[in-house]
């Protein structure tokens, strides 16, 4: 007997309220741990430390809330944007109508992927993937990329809210006078390994597919970003909430799209195809 999606639309307030708090957490422990050391390399490390865990708040559960995934209650999905959408120059509104955009047009001329691979060079035919893929990102354009995005958003609509959410953020700690700790384990990270998982992102879950979606499975992704590299199973039920994608990869679609097991590995699958 074939299973029944339905049986995986369990959404759990609770698991969205851990979820949300494990990733704040470890931003707020690990800014506080490189303070207390004061050195470079621990800095460094931080922040891409910090950047993960806004990705997998900034991105992966906004993710989930825009597809009403996150909380059980519906409009808490909408109501409490500001614990993952608001810090990220979005808001989930602007989110849920871009991303539901590439849901229903995905791979087509209206879909922005295929925009962004004009942008990002992948539809030349004489390109470099190794530049693309691990060198480009990390010397700052993936910052200019996601900044793209968010204008392409048109945040001119949101301007009040995020107003309303950076000007009092900004105020305390201005007033604190440690307006230095805001930059540099907010908007570095933000600007720099959150935007470069982005980049990454952007590229590994549709470019050059045999079938339309490529799913990572590797185990530290989805162990640590909430089973975002279930994306096959993702499209073909974005009602599945995060934490059920494995089950119902297995029982729905356990054959189905592009596999790969990790960063080395996509980078390896985006090369067989070129």
């Amino acid at each position: 007997m074939n299973a029944n999606p339905q049986e995986f639309v369990r959404r759990n307030t609770l698991r969205g309220v851990l979820a949300l708090s494990r990733n704040w957490a470890i931003i707020f422990v690990t800014a506080a741990i490189s303070i207390w050391a004061n050195n470079i390399f621990v800095y460094l490390i931080s922040v891409w430390i910090i950047g993960i865990f806004q990705y997998a708040i900034g991105e992966v559960l906004l993710h989930e809330a825009s597809h009403y995934n996150l909380f059980r209650n519906k409009k808490l999905n909408d109501y409490l944007e500001i614990f993952y959408s608001l810090p990220f120059f979005v808001t989930i509104s602007q989110y849920r109508a871009y991303h539901l955009d590439h849901h229903y047009k995905m791979n087509t001329e209206a879909d922005h992927l295929v925009e962004d691979y004009e942008i990002l060079g992948l539809k030349k035919e004489e390109k470099n993937m190794f530049w693309i893929w691990f060198i480009k990102p990390i010397l700052g354009y993936a910052g200019y990329f996601y900044v793209r995005h968010v204008i392409e958003l048109n945040p001119l609509k949101s301007a009040i809210q995020m107003m309303l959410f950076w000007i009092p953020v900004f105020a305390i700690f201005i007033y604190l006078g440690r307006i230095d700790i805001l930059l540099l384990y907010w908007f570095v990270p933000f600007l720099w390994s959150f935007s470069s998982l982005f980049y990454w992102s952007e590229i590994a879950e549709h470019y050059n597919t045999k079938y339309g979606t490529r799913s990572d499975l590797g185990f530290w992704k989805n162990f640590i970003l909430h089973n975002a590299g279930h994306h096959n199973v993702h499209h073909n039920y974005p009602t599945i909430p995060w934490y059920l994608l494995p089950k119902a990869h297995k029982a729905l679609c356990p054959n189905e799209g592009d596999v790969s097991y990790g960063f080395i590995d996509t980078y390896k699958k985006l090369k067989e195809l070129n």
